[in-house]
């Protein structure tokens, strides 16, 4: 059943709830687990991960994130866990509600790419470093060649802005490198073992999206109320010699609302993302895009896979480069 793509009308959790419902109608005895993987998700993760992610035990669910999920697989009494699943506008808080059903949840989060998820123009960025990369999973001819052949504007290859300065950072032993936003534990826990640089992490908001309908919060959003964006910018660069930051945390937290259509719009989130201030209309991500492009430090903005699989990539990618 394909769901209702009219303006305002899709409710994730009564679509999902009616269709896995008949499924299991249909298949009667012969299903004893339901799942769902959101477009994007998953895009690297191995077989390991997938065969564990395939085989909950009855009661329990397995999720690539307890706390923001992007795919899930729960088994064990599926007309309780659908019903708990109805009231949900997204996917992302299904891990929590099942096991405020009575699951068990089992989280693959510290498994290798399971936090990776297509999402943004700067997702397939990241995507395209990653299938240089020994041991990611290979993809699609197709999908490789069409990484390969996107332009951005004025001919410039699918890249992140300075990101070869922050590869430098990532192996300097004399550098520190800052990142903040939605940091998950397992990729703070990959920078510290496997990056040669000191790591400053500011963690905010993880899990902001299946959070309960509360206002994010945010310190560093708290400091562009304060003085202003272009002077956040300017105390980050002075902790360290290059920064990470989450950029949707704090649009979330200036906003009061983690709903994305409550933010800038997509086309100024993108643009932020590459480092482009002339094609932001809003002011203030135009004001902190413009400062992290002219910054002393490179800076890279981005959405939640850069500040989780995202630094793995460029991590590996820092140690790659320096073989090349």
């Amino acid at each position: 059943m394909p769901p209702d793509t009219t303006p305002g009308a899709f409710h994730w959790g009564t679509w999902y709830a009616a269709a896995a419902t008949g499924a299991v109608e249909r298949a009667g005895a012969n299903l004893d687990a339901v799942g769902w993987i959101g477009a994007g998700a998953l895009a690297l993760a191995g077989d390991d991960a997938l065969d564990v992610l395939l085989a909950p035990i009855p009661g329990e669910a397995v999720t690539n994130n307890r706390f923001s999920a992007d795919a899930f697989v729960v088994a064990g009494d599926l007309p309780t866990a659908l019903n708990a699943l109805a009231g949900l506008g997204a996917d992302n808080g299904a891990p929590r509600t099942l096991e405020a059903a009575g699951f068990a949840v089992r989280d693959l989060g510290a498994a290798p790419w399971t936090r990776f998820d297509v999402d943004t123009p700067q997702d397939l960025a990241l995507l395209r470093l990653a299938t240089r990369l020994p041991g990611t999973r290979r993809l699609d001819p197709a999908v490789t060649a069409f990484l390969e052949s996107v332009q951005l504007p004025g001919g410039r290859p699918l890249m992140l802005p300075r990101v070869e300065e922050v590869l430098a950072v990532l192996r300097n032993r004399n550098a520190e490198l800052v990142v903040a936003g939605r940091i998950p534990s397992a990729a703070l826990a990959y920078l510290e073992e496997q990056a040669a640089c000191r790591v400053r992490a500011f963690v905010e908001e993880r899990g902001m999206r299946a959070a309960p309908a509360s206002r994010p919060r945010s310190l560093l959003a708290d400091w562009v109320t304060d003085r202003d964006a272009a002077s956040l910018v300017g105390r980050l660069s002075e902790l360290g010699d290059a920064v990470i930051l989450d950029s949707r945390v704090i649009m979330a937290a200036l906003v009061g609302s983690a709903d994305p259509a409550m933010w800038p719009a997509d086309e100024d989130r993108y643009a932020s993302d590459f480092g482009d201030p002339s094609a932001i209309a809003a002011e203030t991500l135009r004001e902190l895009t413009t400062a992290a492009a002219g910054a002393s430090v490179p800076f890279l903005l981005g959405a939640h896979t850069l500040a989780s699989d995202g630094l793995r990539i460029l991590t590996d990618t820092a140690w790659l480069a320096a073989h090349d």
